[in-house]
Protein backbone atom coordinates (compact mmCIF):
# COMPACT_ATOMS: atom_id res chain seq x y z
CA UNK A 1 0.00 0.00 0.00
CA UNK A 2 1.40 3.41 -0.92
CA UNK A 3 1.70 6.35 1.48
CA UNK A 4 -1.12 8.19 -0.32
CA UNK A 5 -3.42 5.19 0.04
CA UNK A 6 -2.49 4.95 3.73
CA UNK A 7 -3.31 8.62 4.19
CA UNK A 8 -6.62 8.29 2.31
CA UNK A 9 -7.64 5.36 4.50
CA UNK A 10 -6.70 7.34 7.63
CA UNK A 11 -9.72 9.58 7.03
CA UNK A 12 -11.97 6.63 7.90
CA UNK A 13 -10.35 5.77 11.25
CA UNK A 14 -11.81 6.30 14.69
CA UNK A 15 -9.69 9.10 16.19
CA UNK A 16 -10.85 9.03 19.83
CA UNK A 17 -7.97 7.82 21.98
CA UNK A 18 -5.30 8.79 19.44
CA UNK A 19 -2.40 11.15 20.04
CA UNK A 20 -2.79 14.36 18.03
CA UNK A 21 -0.99 17.64 17.36
CA UNK A 22 -2.14 20.81 15.60
CA UNK A 23 0.62 21.44 13.05
CA UNK A 24 -0.94 24.35 11.15
CA UNK A 25 -3.73 26.71 12.09
CA UNK A 26 -5.40 29.87 10.87
CA UNK A 27 -5.60 30.82 14.57
CA UNK A 28 -2.23 31.20 16.32
CA UNK A 29 -3.57 30.07 19.72
CA UNK A 30 -4.19 26.55 18.39
CA UNK A 31 -0.66 26.01 17.08
CA UNK A 32 1.27 23.11 18.56
CA UNK A 33 -1.50 21.93 20.88
CA UNK A 34 -0.75 18.29 21.55
CA UNK A 35 -2.55 15.62 23.51
CA UNK A 36 -5.07 12.83 23.18
CA UNK A 37 -8.39 13.03 21.32
CA UNK A 38 -11.06 12.49 23.98
CA UNK A 39 -14.09 13.45 21.87
CA UNK A 40 -14.97 14.36 18.30
CA UNK A 41 -17.94 16.11 16.77
CA UNK A 42 -18.71 17.09 13.19
CA UNK A 43 -16.71 20.31 13.52
CA UNK A 44 -14.32 19.82 16.44
CA UNK A 45 -11.82 17.65 18.26
CA UNK A 46 -11.62 17.79 22.04
CA UNK A 47 -7.95 17.37 22.88
CA UNK A 48 -6.71 16.71 26.41
CA UNK A 49 -3.33 18.13 27.32
CA UNK A 50 -3.13 19.93 30.68
CA UNK A 51 -6.83 20.65 30.23
CA UNK A 52 -9.51 19.81 27.67
CA UNK A 53 -9.43 22.05 24.59
CA UNK A 54 -12.05 22.15 21.85
CA UNK A 55 -10.28 22.71 18.54
CA UNK A 56 -12.22 23.33 15.31
CA UNK A 57 -11.38 21.08 12.39
CA UNK A 58 -11.94 23.81 9.80
CA UNK A 59 -8.79 25.87 9.19
CA UNK A 60 -6.48 23.45 10.99
CA UNK A 61 -4.10 20.70 9.94
CA UNK A 62 -3.40 17.87 12.35
CA UNK A 63 -0.86 15.11 12.76
CA UNK A 64 -2.46 12.08 14.35
CA UNK A 65 -0.87 8.84 15.45
CA UNK A 66 -2.61 5.84 13.90
CA UNK A 67 -1.19 2.33 14.06
CA UNK A 68 2.21 3.59 15.27
CA UNK A 69 2.52 6.06 12.35
CA UNK A 70 1.96 9.80 12.24
CA UNK A 71 -0.48 10.86 9.50
CA UNK A 72 -1.24 14.46 8.47
CA UNK A 73 -4.94 15.28 8.12
CA UNK A 74 -6.59 18.41 6.78
CA UNK A 75 -9.34 19.27 9.26
CA UNK A 76 -11.57 20.71 6.55
CA UNK A 77 -11.57 17.30 4.82
CA UNK A 78 -12.83 15.49 7.91
CA UNK A 79 -15.59 17.92 8.94
CA UNK A 80 -18.21 15.19 9.23
CA UNK A 81 -19.80 13.51 12.20
CA UNK A 82 -17.47 10.60 12.97
CA UNK A 83 -20.00 7.94 11.95
CA UNK A 84 -20.77 9.78 8.68
CA UNK A 85 -17.07 10.32 7.90
CA UNK A 86 -16.38 6.61 8.28
CA UNK A 87 -19.28 5.76 5.92
CA UNK A 88 -18.42 8.41 3.30
CA UNK A 89 -14.65 8.21 3.30
CA UNK A 90 -14.06 4.63 4.44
Amino acid sequence: MTAKEDNDQAYAYEYIGSEIEVVHSDHEAYMEITGKVIDETKNTFVIRDEEDKMIPKEGNRFEIRLNDRWITLDGSSIAYRPEDRIKKLG
